[in-house]
């Protein structure tokens, strides 16, 4: 009985320390609209996007889609997330006149990608932006994840980095009015106003 009753006692704990130390996996989004303002021609401002995710992804997947119609909308488009869960959420740009593309290798992040969609309207343009990446969190290897992250950077810092630097770069090189319209998770500041190549402080 005895013999019973403690094997039954280290079993738990053996349960309960399994669960304290098993790694997991979350995934991470980020949502970023923006307003811009700007007299510069459409060409110039897709030059200044392809420039922009260009600082952090050199081999992003570029493109400029034919309008349907000459006509401008009085209102933006918006992407259109997925229904699929997880990081396979990447929106499709219908509509934008200029979008990137690109799934970059992070350190800390798996299957990471990065959408972006530039939708023009009569008195501007949105800049929609997407970025997903899966993270391992918890288990024996927390703490030197943690370490790495502080040394060599985060994905999160990668995503938030290369999403400000396109909209930095659009401001600077056309001399436009930027705004935030939307942000998922939020921002604290303005750090769009900051000089393209700024480095973030989030974790």
């Amino acid at each position: 009985m005895m013999a019973a009753a403690v094997g039954a006692a280290l079993a738990g704990c053996s349960t309960g320390a399994g669960e304290i130390f098993a790694a997991r996996d979350r995934t991470v989004e980020y949502v970023r609209v923006f307003d811009i303002k700007t007299e510069a021609p459409p060409p110039a401002v897709a030059r200044a996007a392809s420039e922009g995710i260009s600082r952090n992804i050199n081999n992003a997947t570029l493109a400029t889609p034919l309008s349907e119609t000459a006509e401008v909308l009085d209102q933006p488009g918006r992407f259109k997330l997925a229904d699929a869960p997880g990081a396979a959420r990447g929106p499709s740009c219908d509509g934008a006149s200029w979008t990137a593309k690109a799934r970059p290798d992070v350190r800390g992040g798996q299957d990471m990608h990065i959408v972006a969609c530039l939708y023009p309207y009569k008195t501007g343009y949105h800049l929609d932006m997407y970025a997903a990446f899966t993270k391992k969190e918890g288990g024996w290897l927390e703490w030197p994840r943690r370490a790495t992250g502080m040394v060599l950077g985060t994905p999160e810092k990668f995503a938030e980095k290369t999403m400000l630097d396109l909209v930095r770069t659009i401001r600077e090189t056309t001399k436009a009015q930027v705004s935030l319209v939307e942000a998922k998770p939020e921002v604290a500041g303005a750090p769009w106003l900051e000089p393209a190549g700024t480095q973030t402080s989030k974790p």
